[in-house]
């Protein structure tokens, strides 16, 4: 299991931040590691709300089902992502500052199937995976900043 922790300050209000992250078909304008990405069921997102998306990690595109245990607009929420070789637990927890929105992303990676038998070896990627995901959140930022 790969756990981690990214911290980053983007100048919009909570709201708009959330809304961006949460919604994985809100979140296809601006990552462009997201292929596609679906809902399977009518907005507004809540806890049980299902969806998929098709995310590239380097040159793998990769197919996983979301499913969101916590949502809490402005606050924070959390979903499960599964396909067949892993288990991706993702929370993110939006604070706001005097002109800024802080996001705390924790993530949690759990092998599995066959891959468990790679999992020493994954975990030597701990940092590249990290750095994946605060690029993931950079671009949000830059989205932001460019979008005003």
């Amino acid at each position: 299991m790969i756990k981690g922790q990214v911290e980053i300050e983007v100048e919009a209000k909570p709201e708009i931040v959330f809304d961006l992250l949460a919604n994985p078909t809100k979140a296809q304008t601006w990552n462009q590691n997201l292929t596609e990405a679906s809902l399977f069921i009518e907005e507004p997102i809540k806890k049980g709300s299902k969806g998929r998306f098709i995310g590239r990690f380097g040159k793998r595109k990769m197919e996983y089902e979301i499913v969101y245990y916590e949502y809490n607009r402005p606050k924070f929420f959390s979903y499960e992502a599964t396909n067949r070789s892993e288990i991706s637990k993702m929370r993110y927890e939006f604070t706001p500052t005097k002109r800024e929105t802080k996001i705390d992303f924790q993530f949690e990676y759990q092998p599995k199937g066959l891959v468990r038998l790679l999992e020493p070896f994954i975990k030597l990627f701990k940092r590249l995976i990290i750095k994946q995901e605060q690029k993931e959140l950079e671009l949000l930022k830059d989205y932001i900043t460019n979008s005003k």
